[in-house]
């Protein structure tokens, strides 16, 4: 007997957010309708103004208002349909009471336990564990905000929590392939879980919440399944599994095989960002591997370094060496010393 009396008290706090959710929906059928009889008005004032442009023989601003006209029936198609989709809800009768407590006990039949929070003024349900492709999600729990019931036709009520998280290494809110910070992406049953709800239909929409979550959509995944153990490379962000991703020990970090490569000298793996080309033998080094000029300060790879002197500073004093030694020889040439200038004696002749 306790026990139905809470299901009649929980059923009162459901027929309570459905009545709310009826008023909200025919105020937004209201606007909607405004909206209509707006785009009416504006389509019968362009229509007016074409005829007026085209009587004077204003062809360029007939095609402006003729342009006008068509964005206007545009939207008025596009109103048209979201009324008859807000008439076809209005249909829908509020469920009495017993209807609500024959729901609650048939969800409580399929589901297991069910559990009402007064305060928060939720239902929740707790799924099975959760495994998909040997990937183990855990279960989850689905509560349904009775509050928010209302917003239905703005933002999904129900929120899908993962108790046992695993998320995908690559983003920690998305806890299931298809739910990201504990919304789920519904699909093609986006339709069927809102007039589940509308119609207080608590156990088809708990139902079909749970099919959802124990089922792979290859198609529409947030992430996929194939990448939810994966890493992601530091530098591109691309999801690799861990036979294809490599590490750099200089600065901690996983990159995949286009970001990375590997030192010519000590075979070290090494990032693009921390190894570098040696300008002499244009081979890739790692800081290790890579050392500066004593002389020039130039950076370069050990093997190209002699003595602590790259290969343009040995080039230097290899120069410097032998100019000494050539200008010495050009200014001692055989040959090319000046003889002393051997003058005649002169002859006097006497008077």
């Amino acid at each position: 007997m306790d026990e139905n009396k809470n299901l009649i008290r929980i059923a009162n706090h459901i027929q309570d957010a459905l009545v709310k959710l009826k008023a909200e929906q025919y105020q937004e059928g209201i606007n909607q309708f405004a909206s209509f009889t707006s785009q009416l008005q504006e389509l019968n004032d362009n229509r007016n103004k074409l005829g007026k442009v085209v009587s004077c023989h204003w062809y360029a601003s007939a095609q402006c208002f003729r342009s006008r006209i068509s964005r206007s029936i545009n939207d008025i198609s596009y109103l048209l349909q979201k009324n008859k989709q807000l008439l076809d809800v209005s249909e829908n009768n509020i469920p009495k009471l017993s209807v609500l407590v024959a729901e609650l006990k048939q969800l409580q039949a399929d589901c297991g336990d069910m559990d009402f929070d007064k305060d928060k003024n939720t239902i929740s349900v707790v799924t099975e564990p959760i495994e998909l492709d040997n990937i183990f999600l855990g279960p989850f729990k689905i509560r349904l905000e009775l509050n928010k019931l209302s917003e239905l036709h703005k933002d999904s009520p129900y929120y899908c929590i993962a108790l046992e998280p695993n998320p995908a290494t690559t983003d920690e809110s998305v806890t299931h392939p298809h739910v990201s910070n504990e919304k789920l992406c519904e699909g093609d049953g986006s339709v069927a879980i809102r007039t589940a709800l509308e119609q207080g239909r608590l156990c088809d929409f708990f139902t079909m919440i749970k099919s959802i979550l124990n089922t792979y959509n290859l198609d529409s995944p947030y992430i996929s399944l194939s990448d939810w153990d994966g890493t992601p490379c530091y530098d591109c962000g691309y999801t690799m599994d861990r036979e294809n991703c490599y590490y750099c020990s200089f600065c901690d970090r996983d990159y995949c095989e286009e970001c990375s490569s590997y030192c010519r000298l000590c075979d070290e793996t090494v990032c693009l960002g921390c190894g570098g080309q040696c300008p002499h033998c244009e081979e890739l080094a790692c800081p290790n591997c890579i050392s500066s000029c004593v002389e020039c300060d130039d950076i370069c790879c050990k093997d190209c370094l002699d003595d602590g002197l790259c290969p343009n500073c040995i080039e230097e004093r290899k120069s410097e060496n032998e100019e000494p030694e050539n200008q010495n020889t050009e200014t001692e040439k055989p040959g090319d010393q000046s003889q002393p200038e051997t003058r005649k004696p002169e002859v006097r002749i006497a008077g």
